[in-house]
């Protein structure tokens, strides 16, 4: 009975896809201006900024009300929904984080070098910046802006995860000894 439904679960999916393929496309807001994408450019580094160096305030105003996240931590295995959501978890991480530096006498700054930064504009109100991180652990991060007025942007969405391991490749079989 269960791959019966999984059939007409794959069925249904299959005429769904159809159906939008063939729906007309919505219409798409202006092309982006220099100045959006200036704009956008801006508060994607202000963000990246204000995590790295820790700024709490500064840091957690990026964030839209209705924020959702994908943590790159297995205590947090699922999505978090809604700024409250988001902010408890990141409200733990920079408290230990602030607390072990202060320990340390280090400076508050991570040290973050963001690698392959784009920011590429989806319209004029939203924008998506990736960027790969770290040497010893690589992630990988991508970022939703949706522009929130003016030179206002806010984050929409936010997915964090390790970048997967690259592949072994399988071990070349060895000659044979030569016979002696």
């Amino acid at each position: 009975m269960s791959s019966r439904r999984a059939l007409l679960a794959l069925a249904s999916a299959v005429a769904l896809a159809a159906c939008a393929a063939r729906a007309p496309r919505a219409a798409v807001s202006a092309a982006p201006s220099p100045a959006d994408s200036a704009s956008a450019h801006r508060a994607a580094l202000g963000f990246v900024a204000a995590f790295d160096s820790l700024q709490w305030d500064r840091f957690r105003g990026y964030f839209a009300d209705d924020v959702t996240m994908f943590f790159p931590f297995a205590q947090v295995p699922r999505r978090a929904d809604g700024r409250a959501a988001v902010e408890a978890v990141f409200q733990q991480f920079f408290e230990g984080q602030r607390a072990a530096r202060t320990r340390a006498g280090r400076p508050m700054v991570q040290g973050l070098v963001p690698r392959d930064v784009a920011v590429q504009m989806l319209g004029r109100d939203a924008a998506v910046l990736t960027f790969h991180l770290g040497e010893q652990s690589p992630a990988r991060r991508s970022v939703v802006f949706r522009r929130a007025g003016g030179d206002t942007w806010r984050v929409a969405h936010w997915h964090a995860s390790p970048t997967p391991a690259a592949p072994q490749q399988p071990s070349q079989p060895q000659p044979a000894p030569a016979p002696r």
